[in-house]
């Protein structure tokens, strides 16, 4: 691989992931503006969240079959058709299939992008790997701006992230190939459904968090300005975490690293209940920082370290992604105002709890 092939595969994964942040956090402040626009309540609106994290299920099953023929290109280009109908917003069924096709190219850039880089720079590999998903943040700090400065109107947002998925996919084009052989196994090559049960509860939770939690915010009393202000401040949270990895990683195991972050969201979602709400919000970003982190080494340890172990982890926590959402905003409605972190609260507890259990079992390989 040429250093003008590897650079390119650096800075449109490094843009890709941008992206990906952009994508997971523009949805949540949309939902009340498309209950509005579509005349439809938020429970059916929510589907929107499920829909795209479809798509990407659907994308790492594609790259779990045919890794050769699924790369970079395939996932900026997939990103960029999907907006530009979330753009043009003819209809309510418009909407679903581009969050489809968006979804299915976030999860061609999930899947691809880490492998690639993490072979294509070798010793340098994991530390360039780790600042790609860091800044993934980015984007999710930026997306409610993004929102507010352009008026609230879905239709002005996807047509900026429409050009700027293109810039990025005409950049991508001109790279070489990037296609790396899969990594040899580390583990014994067992399929470990607990961890794989914590993959789907976690970011199903954490996806939560971030689709749902500006709808959670406005049925607490908080205005849209003021949820999008919450919603970078809990993004800025996340990032910290993310970034404090690099001085915590290598000093306690990953899993309990997910036990830790599952206990801190338990507290701060029961302090957000009997405090300051705007104040404790954006600290459940901090203890969503971990989860991934934890539950995905985990599992690469405990199960090896092949591409397709990686597809299983993904596609545990994208099937949580689209079942957490829909579930919690089907309830929601029953609830009342503060219902949504009590919904948060209750699954942190619950799944710390059950996590505890476990500590010794994945500390072993």
């Amino acid at each position: 691989m040429t250093m003008r092939t590897k650079f390119l595969l650096l800075a449109t994964g490094i843009a890709g992931f941008v992206l990906l942040g952009l994508a997971q956090a523009i949805f949540g402040p949309m939902l009340p503006v498309y209950a509005q626009t579509f005349g439809l309540p938020i429970s059916s609106v929510g589907w929107v969240l499920s829909v795209f994290w479809a798509g990407a299920l659907v994308a790492i099953g594609a790259v779990y079959a045919l890794p050769a023929l699924l790369g970079p290109k395939t996932g900026l280009l997939a990103a960029a058709a999907g907006t530009t109908l979330l753009a043009l917003m003819p209809g309510w069924a418009v909407v679903l299939v581009g969050a489809g096709i968006f979804g299915f190219g976030y999860g061609v850039i999930a899947a691809v992008y880490n492998p690639r880089v993490l072979v294509a720079f070798g010793p340098r590999g994991p530390a360039l790997m780790s600042l790609m998903n860091a800044l993934f943040t980015l984007g999710a700090i930026a997306a409610p701006q993004v929102f507010l400065g352009l008026d609230q109107r879905p239709s002005a947002v996807f047509w900026a992230l429409t050009a700027f998925s293109a810039v990025v996919a005409a950049a991508a084009l001109g790279m070489g190939d990037t296609r790396t052989m899969t990594a040899q196994p580390a583990g014994k090559g067992r399929i470990d459904w607990p961890i794989l049960g914590f993959a789907f509860l976690g970011i199903g939770v954490e996806s939560s968090l971030a689709g749902l939690g500006p709808t959670g915010l406005a049925l607490a009393g908080k205005t849209v300005d003021e949820a999008a202000r919450l919603m970078s401040f809990y993004f800025i949270a996340y990032l910290l975490a993310r970034l404090s990895l690099v001085v915590i990683a290598h000093r306690i195991a990953p899993f309990t690293i997910y036990f830790l972050a599952l206990g801190l969201m338990a507290v701060f979602a029961a302090l957000a209940l009997v405090g300051d709400l705007g104040f404790w919000f954006p600290f459940l970003g901090f203890a969503a920082g971990y989860v991934f982190h934890g539950e995905y080494l985990t599992g690469l340890r405990r199960m090896g370290s092949t591409t397709r172990v990686s597809a299983l982890l993904l596609a545990a926590g994208v099937l949580g992604a689209i079942v957490a959402p829909v579930l919690i905003s089907q309830v929601l409605t029953g609830l009342g105002p503060m219902g949504f972190f009590q919904i948060v609260l209750g699954l942190a507890l619950g799944m710390s709890a059950t996590a505890a259990l476990f500590l010794r079992r994945m500390a072993k390989d």
